[in-house]
């Protein structure tokens, strides 16, 4: 009987198409040369310190995923992919998956157009994280300028501090109106990253 069920299970792998694993894994492949030829590294999630440094000529990036490649070991000199660039130079010591801008068509309900939005100032606190859906300081959102994925990292890891946390384990950009604001911050004493 087991004799059956493994020449079965054989028979479906073979009918079966070999492109299910390649299918949208989320990984993103560092390819050495152009064209994604070459030597490659394929990351499956956030990575700091990738020694040695590795020099990108292309880069295969899953369809519907954002990230950012960068020159410094700990997220910084980053340049954000949402795409794969079959031709380019940059030497990467870190690499990590971003979240799409949150969109919003209109500007909040009840405020005027070209003002600065206001806050909730409610959170979520736990034992050992806070969370903020729209983070403000004195009832104003927070906004991040220049809207990039690095400006609201340290943005997201100021306002942690001033709430009394060490630093931002999650965040998000939120458009408003043209403008960018922090949004779904989680502060932690130990992001675990």
């Amino acid at each position: 009987m087991s004799r059956m069920w493994m020449a079965g299970v054989a028979a479906m792998a073979v009918l079966l198409p070999a492109q299910g694993y390649a299918q949208a894994t989320g990984e993103i492949t560092l390819h050495a040369k152009g064209q994604f030829k070459g030597a490659q590294k394929i990351i499956a999630g956030p990575r700091q310190y990738i020694d040695p440094p590795f020099l990108v000529k292309s880069v295969t990036v899953p369809s519907g995923t954002q990230w950012e490649l960068c020159s410094g070991n700990t997220y910084s000199g980053c340049r954000q992919v949402s795409q794969s660039v079959k031709s380019m130079v940059m030497t990467v010591r870190s690499v990590r998956p971003v979240a799409g801008i949150i969109p919003a068509d209109a500007t909040a309900s009840g405020q005027s157009p070209g003002q600065p939005l206001r806050g909730t100032g409610q959170s979520l606190r736990g034992l050992a994280s806070e969370y903020f859906v729209t983070p403000e300081a004195g009832g104003i959102r927070v906004e991040v300028t220049p809207g990039t994925a690095e400006a609201m990292t340290r943005l997201a890891g100021d306002f942690c501090r001033t709430r009394g946390w060490r630093t931002s384990a999650h965040e998000r950009l939120q458009t408003v109106g043209g403008r960018f604001y922090l949004a779904d911050v989680l502060c932690v004493n130990d992001t675990g990253r």
